[in-house]
């Protein structure tokens, strides 16, 4: 998507997101998940709003927020003032190297880094910040069967009592690709475009970006409350660790 940067999603969705997205990643169980895998520090990639900084930090680890868009950390930092926060993108992480117990990325997260080359940096940095026995913890959505060439779709996003929200999205399957916009239409009020894009892979080839980035999977489920992962999981959940060997 032309004009796309790492701050363009988080400046567009910062003033609906909490509202938005209240169910994804859901903050207990993610927190709780967390929690029961490591005693921090955690590095949040794409902390966002500190929907689950809070929460994190509630279960007693040490968190920090790291996110491309000032929107959405000045919000977090006016949510959750106890969790400092850092302005960086995901594939440059301004943290000390060696520091961090978990470096979690949650919902959709890592795949707004829009090249595979740039999601194998995040992740190689990823790794570069663990503590001895940490872990790196990866949450997408699987993509399902893709269409044969480039398709376009619109949906209905939200509808309420003042207004209409449309999702219009192109999917790329030979890039791996989903571009789109939340088009917002409220009486009286200009037209609102909310943009966002996807470079998406399925579990193996995130297993083989990992590999390649020094890091091995030791578990997956599909979702924060430990349910099994198979085959037909639409989400899935990875727990990744530092591989043993030369990289």
């Amino acid at each position: 998507m032309d004009g796309y940067r790492p701050s363009t999603y988080g400046d567009g969705f910062a003033d609906v997101y909490d509202d938005w997205y209240a169910d994804v990643s859901p903050p207990g169980a993610t927190a709780t998940f967390v929690a029961t895998r490591t005693d921090g520090p955690v590095i949040e990639l794409g902390s966002g709003t500190g929907r689950l900084a809070g929460p994190l930090r509630e279960a007693g680890l040490p968190v920090v927020g790291v996110d491309a868009s000032l929107a959405m950390l000045a919000r977090s930092r006016s949510r959750v003032p106890s969790v400092p926060v850092a302005a960086a993108d995901m594939a440059e992480i301004p943290v000390r190297h060696g520091s961090a117990g978990a470096v979690l990325v949650a919902f959709n997260t890592f795949f707004n880094l829009p090249t595979t080359s740039l999601q194998r940096r995040c992740l190689t940095e990823a790794r570069a910040l663990l503590t001895p026995g940490g872990i790196v913890i990866v949450e997408t959505f699987v993509p399902g069967a893709l269409p044969s060439g480039p398709a376009d779709h619109v949906e209905l996003a939200r509808l309420d009592a003042d207004g209409v929200v449309l999702r219009v999205s192109r999917t790329d399957p030979a890039e791996r690709t989903v571009s789109g916009h939340h088009v917002e239409l409220r009486d009286g009020e200009p037209v609102r475009l909310r943009p966002w894009h996807l470079h998406f892979t399925d579990p193996a080839g995130l297993d083989r970006i990992a590999a390649s980035a020094g890091l091995s999977l030791r578990e997956r489920y599909a979702d924060w409350a430990g349910a099994p992962f198979d085959v037909d999981c639409d989400t899935q959940v990875s727990v990744f660790g530092a591989a043993e060997g030369p990289r």
